[in-house]
């Protein structure tokens, strides 16, 4: 196959006017994360498909839960409410939140949850677009949150974007904050899955990424995109390079009288397959709220349980050099 002219972005999206500088820094951006080919067993490597021209012989997609593993871990897998309580504990940053998923929960005055809103956007997107223009993401947040919000809410006194302001904290969400759910974070952790592990001879040998790793992801990632390169096979993040939510499952979900509910789930940013916010809100003519539907029996008091059915993905090629 040719080589890829120019890196896309998340979910082919279009919020920055046609010529933009925006589109070419957010290539360069993606283009620099991958540039170090780094040679792996039996001579796989990871490889930049602006600058590499690789025959395609499969794509892969890595998937995982999006409810963080790590609250989990500490004793809570026989206490699910301490573990739900636990990934929604920290709002202004959402710490617990460490799968390259975050939500927020919105809930009326007498605290039951109105509405819950999935994101899978990265804050390496916003801080292009607003160095590109800052009117951009002001009307993203305007569309997106509130049509309250201000420039001056999204930046500090000397106008650099503020990713911590309070329409994507306390106020609301539109990106990652968690520190460590950044896309320059996946692709290191792809590119590391390179020559991180040791080489295996098959795979019963081979180890799912660091004994230490707490996440579902990393060793999702480490596993599958070693084995790849153990094979001796070129590998990449497959254009548009971003996460996404691909999965959601409301199976046991219930109205208050009983019966299942119905399909509450709407595609905000995205397209199906490659989703970057979703949001699960009852429509005003059901007569109840999400937080009177009830989930194998429990009644939803937590975005975590609803975040528990949902997956997040990314996708990646494999081939050998043309």
């Amino acid at each position: 196959m040719a080589l890829l002219p120019q890196f896309d972005t998340p979910a082919s999206l279009r919020d920055a006017p046609a010529g933009s500088p925006f589109y070419a820094a957010w290539s360069n951006f993606i283009a620099t994360g991958l540039a170090a080919v780094r040679p792996g067993d039996n001579g796989g490597a990871f490889y930049d498909p602006t600058e590499t021209d690789v025959n395609v012989a499969a794509i892969k997609t890595l998937t995982w839960i999006g409810f963080p593993r790590d609250v989990l871990l500490p004793g809570n897998r026989d206490n699910k409410l301490a573990a739900y309580l636990a990934a929604d504990a920290d709002v202004a940053f959402r710490d617990p939140q460490n799968e390259y998923f975050e939500w927020y929960v919105k809930r009326n005055n007498a605290g039951k949850i109105i509405k819950l809103t999935f994101v899978a956007e990265t804050p390496e997107y916003y801080q292009r677009l607003w160095n590109a223009d800052p009117s951009l993401v002001l009307s993203l947040y305007q569309t997106l949150v509130s049509p309250a919000v201000t420039l001056a809410d999204l930046q500090t006194g000397t106008g650099v974007y503020n990713q911590l302001n309070r329409w994507n904290t306390t106020d609301g969400i539109v990106h990652y904050i968690q520190n460590i759910n950044t896309l320059t974070a996946a692709l290191g952790l792809a590119q590391g899955s390179v020559t991180a592990l040791p080489p295996f001879p098959d795979n019963f040998e081979a180890r799912p990424g660091s004994a230490t790793a707490r996440t579902a992801v990393d060793p999702r990632v480490g596993f599958d995109v070693h084995m790849l390169i153990r094979k001796g096979l070129h590998v990449t993040f497959r254009d548009p390079v971003g996460l996404y939510i691909v999965d959601w499952n409301d199976s046991g979900f219930t109205k208050p009288n009983g019966p299942p509910v119905g399909n509450y789930w709407t595609i905000v940013r995205g397209s199906p397959g490659m989703v970057l916010r979703l949001e699960y809100e009852v429509p005003a003519g059901e007569g109840f709220v999400v937080g009177d539907i009830r989930i194998g029996g429990h009644l939803i008091e937590y975005g975590g349980q609803v975040a528990e059915h949902i997956t997040v993905s990314t996708s990646g090629t494999a081939g050998s050099p043309a």
